[in-house]
């Protein structure tokens, strides 16, 4: 008898054929189910004919894996009807091996759905159905902490996908397939424990702050202050690039190699690029306008209270040059529209988001040089590999039941004479929470181009 190379218990192999592409095993199974499918409930059968099912099996040496198993039709004398017996090692309603799509769950995270099909020698169709139900078992094994401080962003990868960030552990927590209000207000009430969650920060999309007040009435809202100052960037950089296109003599091309120097405060600038940005500033007076704006826009965020940043702002407003009202216009805007939750960040607790623009900015990237990755892998890459998950110890109370006293009159002495409340005391647990996915971990995986 030929070894048995599929290494499988459940079948003995009977023959083997090896061809420049395949492999060929003719194997019959060592058990057979005889449950009939049709009345679901008579193993009473007896064996009807025979039938030879074509099956795939994992990959190896390179070459694809072809099972021929000898089965039996089965008849069931109750009901009288036949059917073919299953094997426990064949995936029900699929021409292949239960190890076999497990191994393709695994690959689709990793590989296109071509690839996987042609090396394994199945349908396209079925290797992304095969994903769909691995990710799904990996969803309902994931557990994820629910923030005291939720950030709400988005990530353009071919359309806009809501992110969904810790901003304490500064760690990924879910990405979405899109960012409909529907779509974000349903993942937002399925947080377990989310009357937990205090603060969100978001983007001044109106249609998270509807999702928010919707599902989480109780969170304070706050307008990350780095997609307000994002809106002066603009501003200004509007500004630079129309005296550019009208500027001769080189001055354009020149404007436009000093634009990262541009976007960099005052503050953080080296003499030497203080010298260069200085001299465009010097011969340009209105772009030196604009970029006074801009940062003094920056420098509200410096101020202690609300009051305080909304004067500051007042003030700040009524400096905007006449030449330069059109471009800061969006600045304007987004202050007397979202002014209470913009003027949330000067609480004292100084919410922001801006930490997760770094993984946004890398992700794009992977997405659009990866290996033909599909949003639905990249995000099961990110959420579901192991060593991206951040855990920590975490302690919390929890009230559990005294121990009973065993003298039953003591106990019934005591019952009477106190309070239902009292049979009950309050300790410190100690546990491990995932706090979601690190995105330092996260970032140096992209840097490194394992991911």
């Amino acid at each position: 008898m030929p070894v048995n190379i599929l290494n499988l218990a459940g079948l003995d192999v009977v023959d083997f054929k090896e061809t420049d592409s395949e492999y060929h095993v003719r194997a019959t199974p060592k058990a057979i189910s005889r449950l009939c499918p049709h009345c679901g409930r008579s193993h009473d059968t007896v064996v009807h004919a025979k039938r030879t099912l074509v099956i795939r099996d994992i990959p190896s040496h390179g070459k694809a894996v072809v099972i021929h198993l000898d089965v039996s039709r089965l008849k069931c004398k109750p009901c009288k009807q036949t059917f073919t017996a299953s094997v426990p090692e064949v995936d029900t309603g699929r021409e292949m091996t239960e190890r076999l799509a497990k191994w393709i769950g695994r690959q689709s995270i990793e590989y296109t759905y071509a690839e996987i099909a042609k090396q394994v020698k199945v349908d396209e169709k079925t290797v992304r159905n095969i994903f769909d139900e691995y990710v799904a078992v990996l969803a309902k094994g994931y557990q994820r902490e629910t923030p005291i401080w939720l950030g709400i962003d988005e990530i353009k990868l071919k359309r806009f996908r809501a992110i969904f960030t810790n901003l304490h552990g500064r760690s990924l927590i879910d990405m979405l397939p899109n960012r409909y209000v529907s779509t974000v207000t349903a993942f937002l009430a399925s947080l377990p424990d989310n009357k937990r969650i205090t603060h969100v920060a978001i983007d001044m999309w109106a249609g998270y702050r509807r999702a928010v007040q919707e599902a989480l009435p109780n969170a304070k809202i706050v307008v990350d202050k780095f997609h307000v100052l994002m809106k002066a960037n603009m501003a200004f950089e509007a500004v630079r690039r129309k005296i550019a296109r009208e500027s001769s003599n080189g001055a354009g091309l020149g404007l436009k190699r000093a634009h990262k120097l541009f976007d960099m405060r005052a503050k953080d600038l080296t003499d030497e690029q203080y010298l260069t940005v200085s001299g465009w500033l010097n011969t340009f007076p209105l772009l030196a306008a604009a970029y006074d704006l801009k940062e003094r826009l920056y420098a509200i965020y410096d101020v202690t209270t609300p009051e305080e940043a909304w004067g500051e702002y007042l003030h700040w407003e009524s400096t905007i040059p006449k030449e330069l009202v059109k471009p800061y216009r969006v600045v304007k805007t987004a202050f007397r529209n979202w002014r209470p939750y913009i003027l949330n960040y000067f609480d004292d607790q100084r919410v922001t988001n801006a930490f997760t623009e770094s993984f946004n900015a890398k992700v794009r990237a992977v997405y659009r040089n990866g290996r033909g990755y599909t949003f639905e892998r990249l995000r099961a890459k990110v959420l579901y590999t192991d060593r991206f998950q951040k855990r920590v110890a975490m302690q919390e109370k929890v009230r559990v039941r005294k121990q009973k006293f065993e003298d039953v009159a003591v106990a019934r002495f005591m019952f009477l004479a106190s309070t239902m409340d009292d049979e009950y005391e309050t300790r410190i647990r100690s546990r491990e929470a995932n706090l979601g996915v690190d995105l330092s971990t996260l970032e140096r995986t992209f840097d490194s181009g394992e991911f």
